[in-house]
C-alpha cells in the first residue's frame, strides 16, 4: 500500500475539514456518482474493500437506476458496497467499503438511502436534511457498539466507462466507527499532522456527520 506524503495527507483532510457542498466544490460530483456500472463491475470493486479472507462469504449491494439493491446474501456478517456519499464534502471519488456486522445496522441502511436520494437526482442539500431527519425520527441510528468498515483499495477515481481504477484520491485505509468523537478527543491537530502524517484521525464529513464519525487509521506498508 503506498504510504502518502504528509502533504497529500494534510491536502486531503483540508478538504474534509472545510465540509464545503458538493455543488460548491465539485458540481459534477454527484453526476459522476450516479454512474452505473455492470452489477459485476461493482460488485468486484465492492468486495476490493475488505481483506481477502472476507471476501467470498460477505453481502454485497450494487447501484442501479432506483439506487442499491442487494446483489448477494452472505453469511459472515460483512456488507459491501461502492460507496457514492463523496459528494456531501464535494469529492466524486468512488468509496469501495465493508463494514461488520453493527456497521451493516447503522452505517449501512444511511448509504442505501443515499444512494436512493442519489438516483432520484436529489440536490445534496436535500439529501443532507433527508438524513438528518433520519436521525431525529429514529429511523437511523449510531452504531450500539465498536465496531470497523474497511476502505482498503481507498477513496478512488473511476474511469467512468470501464470502473478501472484511474488514480487513489486517498489511500486504502481502516474505520473504527466513533460517533460523537472529535479530533480533539483523541489528541489530533493540524500541527502535529504536519510532523507526523500517519497520525490517525476523526473523519466526519460522510452521511450522518458526527452521528457516524470514524477514527481513521491508515496503513503504512
Amino acid at each position: 500500500m503506498r504510504v502518502f506524503s504528509n502533504l497529500a495527507f494534510l491536502v486531503f483532510l483540508v478538504a474534509l475539514i472545510c465540509g464545503k457542498s458538493a455543488e460548491a466544490a465539485n458540481p459534477d460530483a454527484r453526476e459522476i456518482l450516479r454512474t452505473i456500472f455492470t452489477a459485476d463491475i461493482e460488485s468486484v470493486l465492492a468486495l476490493s474493500a475488505a481483506p481477502e479472507h472476507l471476501r467470498s462469504q460477505a453481502t454485497i449491494f450494487v447501484y442501479g437506476t432506483s439506487g442499491y439493491a442487494k446483489y448477494r446474501d452472505g453469511t459472515n456478517g460483512i456488507t459491501c458496497l461502492l460507496n457514492r456519499d463523496g459528494f456531501f464534502y464535494g469529492s466524486s471519488a468512488f468509496k469501495p467499503t465493508c463494514w461488520d456486522s453493527e456497521g451493516a445496522t447503522s452505517y449501512v441502511p444511511v448509504m442505501l438511502e443515499v444512494g436512493r436520494l442519489l438516483a432520484d437526482g436529489k440536490d445534496t442539500n436535500s439529501i443532507k436534511a433527508e438524513i438528518d431527519a433520519g436521525f431525529r425520527t429514529g429511523r437511523f441510528h449510531r452504531p450500539k457498539r465498536t465496531g470497523i468498515a474497511y476502505m482498503l483499495t481507498g477513496d478512488v477515481n473511476l474511469d467512468i466507462k470501464s470502473g478501472k481504477v484511474l488514480q487513489n484520491a486517498f489511500p486504502g485505509h481502516y474505520m473504527i466507527y466513533a460517533p460523537g468523537v472529535s479530533g480533539t478527543d483523541i489528541g489530533y491537530s493540524a500541527e502535529a499532522a504536519k510532523q507526523d502524517g500517519s497520525l490517525p484521525f476523526i473523519f466526519a464529513g460522510g452521511a450522518g456527520g458526527s452521528e457516524l464519525a470514524y477514527l481513521i487509521a491508515v496503513p503504512h506498508h
